[in-house]
């Protein structure tokens, strides 16, 4: 969990394992090409990465997965999880302040009625899909809001391979001046002879062993122990000690989180800055008699932090945490002798080496297989009118509203939100959303996220691809400048001790590198969680093995230079004239549209990264210069729902003809729900039309329609027949129908 061995250890010809040869190469090699345009601060090295957002501030990024504790606890699992995200900041250099809260749900269907065990007696019952769905989501809902942190961006995904275990993704924001007291504020070193410090909440056994249980199959033997319980008020309490005083009057020289392995990780990944360290942990504070030394020892109890404390600044530090009402308490000392050494009543229990705690795993070589798979091609009955189906997309749940979710998650605290998480008169869910965090400063954060797991059934490569491309588009649609984009990994995978599964995973990290150094964006920040597998029992008691698919969430966060000049995606006037940038070719393969049709296909999207650059420079180029009135990224269900979508959002009409459309495809069925990549939707005014035309020459782009006063969704295909006529208050109904009673 904490070494991220499948990441680390040699694979096949890769020596060196995936992460250094691929991820992190990445972004070494587009720092060097950057030179001094390069904006990344802190990468890989730190509880968070960090990128500059202007010659003063740095905002710093980190998103975890909860996944194994969210299956046996939903409410638990999820509000630790997104508390423990929040650490990362906070433990971010010096502390940076949480600002924007993130998060990503795949579930199976809250429908599904199926019951699966973890017995053979069927008495440990897994939870429901609805019942973890209800709890995950109000445990980030307390979390986030009783910590005063906005909330704006996340997504929900459906598919019954996470039936046996649910992906809960949190992430964290921070905001850190890039000096502290005249120091880098990324910047930071426990001395020799400094206090270790435990503040926040005491240890008990709830956690212990969560991060192995975390890194294993679910199952019987699986301990509901293992789920950390969350108090997002103590966090606060300690986070604005620690932010809003502690930090800027210099009263500690180093921080970190005690997250997964609790203690025994915080100190020893410290004590690497000092040389070595000595625990006495019969003063740690406990929530409760009974523990033993082994038990305190690494118990992911939350609400804590470890910091380093010069013995000089002790008494002002535990002042001022005193009069804030947090408990802090001096466990050891660090040492400069290279030796991790800790005691319990006088009793020496752990004498190890430095160098041997951090490096002296073996590596352990692995092999892999080739993947491929062939699935039976898509066969959907043509229909000469797509209203229907339009109309049912519109309620299938990876499209659908989930403002269910937008509403109760407050994203207006601390009063930052520049694009919001509902958008529009119709409140459609936005792709992106963009915070100004430093309130006097017109400089802003785009944020967005990507994944398409279906694709990984057919070609992992393509799969991950297309999630970069995606989360890079998501972002040009608002006006972010390429160059100023960066990009954080989540790999969530099963059976990781398979050889089939390592060849799908060495296939997509391969397109992690090639994608961001085809665009330029670098890798910030990551985390894998890579046994994503139930092993029990149906009602039948029959055996039965339940995997995720093959998964990888991409995060992009880009710098807006001003942020009165974002475009968001609702059409704000009729007789607009609506464009399409990118090309579209009948790629079903893993759409959301086969998906509805109980086919999977083999066609999956590809990416020209090439084209797609150019293409997205210069609409970057358009929107700077204020020509652009709205731009929607076309992702998962293609350009018929982005344009329902459109339309809803700003409450106008639509008519589209499709003989304009660039790109290769026979049937209109497959020319609007293919999910092709490399798309935007664009709306422009009339008296903007030569020079916006002017700016997109030499990209693939054409005029598709235009916006109208008429409540209507209209669309003609290449023979100018209408394929869709849709009423704009049905769409909006059945847009909104799925989550309506949650």
């Amino acid at each position: 969990h904490c070494r991220h061995t499948i990441f680390n250890d040699p694979l096949d010809e890769v020596r060196d394992g995936l992460f250094k040869t691929f991820i992190k190469k990445a972004t070494e090699e587009i720092r060097k090409k950057r030179g001094r345009k390069d904006f990344c601060i802190s990468v890989f090295t730190d509880n968070s990465g960090a990128i500059a957002l202007d010659s003063n501030w740095l905002i710093t990024a980190k998103v975890e997965t909860h996944n194994s504790p969210s299956a046996l606890d939903p409410f638990g699992g999820a509000i630790t999880g997104i508390v423990g995200v929040n650490r990362d900041a906070i433990g971010f250099g010096l502390g940076a302040k949480p600002v924007v809260n993130l998060y990503g749900f795949c579930f199976a269907s809250p429908e599904s009625k199926e019951e699966y065990y973890r017995d053979t007696k069927l008495i440990q019952k897994l939870l429901s899909p609805k019942r973890i769905l209800e709890g995950v989501v109000k445990g980030v809902n307390v979390g986030g809001n009783c910590s005063g942190i906005p909330t704006p961006q996340g997504f929900l995904y459906f598919d019954q391979n996470y039936h046996g275990k649910p992906l809960v993704f949190v992430g964290t924001l921070g905001l850190i001046p890039k000096k502290i007291n005249g120091k880098p504020s990324y910047l930071k070193k426990a001395q020799p002879g400094d206090y270790i410090i435990m503040v926040g909440g005491r240890v008990g056994i709830d956690g212990i062993h969560g991060a192995t249980f975390s890194s294993e199959v679910l199952h019987s033997g699986s301990p509901a122990g293992a789920v950390q319980i969350g108090d997002p008020i103590t966090q606060k309490k300690l986070s604005d000690a620690i932010i809003k005083e502690a930090r800027d009057q210099n009263l500690y020289h180093s921080i970190t989180d005690n997250g997964a392995g609790g203690l025994s990780c915080s100190v020893a990944e410290m004590a690497k800055e000092a040389g070595g360290f000595v625990v006495d942990l019969e003063k740690v504070p406990l929530k409760y008699e009974g523990l033993t030394p082994w038990q305190i020892w690494i118990s992911e109890s939350q609400e804590r932090m470890t910091l380093a404390v010069a013995p000089k600044r002790w008494k002002k530090f535990l002042n001022l945490m005193r009069r804030r009402g947090v408990e802090a308490t001096v466990i050891g000392k660090f040492t400069r002798r290279r030796k991790a050494v800790v005691q319990y009543k006088g009793e020496k229990i752990m004498d190890l080496d430095m160098d041997f705690l951090h490096d002296g795993l073996p590596p352990r070589p692995m092999k892999t297989s080739d993947f491929s798979k062939i699935y039976p091609e898509t066969k959907i009955s043509f229909k000469k009118n797509l209203t229907d189906v339009l109309l049912k997309m519109l309620s299938w749940p990876n499209l659908t509203s989930f403002e269910f979710i937008s509403r109760q998650y407050d994203h207006e605290v601390q009063g930052i939100s520049v694009i919001k998480p509902l958008q529009g008169a119709g409140r459609v869910n936005n792709e992106a959303t963009v915070v100004k965090p430093v309130l006097n400063l017109n400089k802003g954060v785009a944020i967005s996220q990507s994944l398409y797991p279906r694709y990984g059934l057919i070609n992992p490569y393509w799969m991950a691809a297309c999630t970069i491309d995606t989360a890079v588009r998501n972002l040009i649609s608002l006006g972010v400048n390429l160059e100023k984009i960066a990009l954080l990994d989540n790999f969530c995978w099963c059976s990781s001790n398979e050889p089939e599964r390592l060849g799908q995973l060495k296939q997509a990290v391969k397109a992690c590198y090639d994608l961001a150094i085809a665009y330029d964006t670098p890798f910030i920040s990551g985390k894998d969680s890579m046994f994503n597998d139930f092993k029990g029992y149906d009602k039948n008691r029959q055996p039965i093995k339940i995997s995720i698919l093959p998964t990888l969430l991409i995060t992009s966060l880009g710098i807006v230079d001003n942020v009165e000049k974002v475009v968001s995606p609702e059409p704000k006037f009729a007789d607009d004239i609506i464009y399409i940038l990118g090309e579209t070719f009948e790629e079903m393969g893993g759409s959301e549209y086969s998906a509805f049709f109980n086919s999977v296909g083999n066609k999956v999207p590809k990416v020209n990264a090439n084209q797609n650059k150019k293409n997205y420079q210069q609409l970057t180029k358009a929107i700077e210069k204020g020509l652009v009135s709205s731009s929607l990224s076309i992702t998962r269900g293609g350009l018929a729902f982005a344009l329902a979508k459109m339309a809803i959002a700003g409450n106008l009409g639509i008519k589209v003809l499709l003989k304009n459309l660039p790109g290769q495809f026979k049937r209109d069925d497959f020319s609007l729900f293919s999910e092709s990549q490399g798309r935007i939707l664009i709306t422009v005014a009339p008296k903007n039309k030569e020079k916006f035309e002017k700016f997109l020459s030499g990209t693939s782009f054409a005029k598709i329609g235009k916006t109208t006063s008429q409540k209507k969704i209209v669309i003609y295909n290449k023979n100018n027949q209408p394929i869709v006529n849709l009423d704009l208050n049905q769409a909006l109904k059945a847009y909104k129908l799925t989550f309506k009673d949650f």
